[in-house]
């Protein structure tokens, strides 16, 4: 269905897709619910799903929890994750810095 609507628009679902990951790799950091993607490619909802899924199946865009698309290959599109950094302090050692 939302190939035959993409079509009757005069482009191709490749170009269409095409289109969308230029959007992604020219803005670095793009985050986009569907609605906003709805509003930014100005296709209708379904087409707009059709697409975003289609590239989160190829791997190139991923859904966040927030319910967002975003690159999978960015440095920023990574989830904060909590880490362990130990800060016990061992007792008995002086740390300074040799100034000389």
């Amino acid at each position: 269905m939302a190939r035959e609507l993409l079509s009757g628009r005069g482009m191709t679902f490749s170009h269409v897709v095409d289109r969308v990951r230029a959007h992604f790799t020219e803005m670095p950091g793009l985050e986009l619910t569907v609605p906003q993607a709805v509003r930014l490619l100005g296709f209708g909802m379904d087409d707009c799903r059709f697409v975003i899924d289609a590239l989160v199946d190829a791997g190139f865009l991923r859904w966040t929890a927030r319910r967002t698309v975003v690159r999978t290959d960015a440095m920023w599109a990574r989830e904060d994750e909590a880490s362990y950094v130990s800060v016990r302090r061992t007792t008995g050692r002086n740390r300074t810095v040799d100034r000389s």
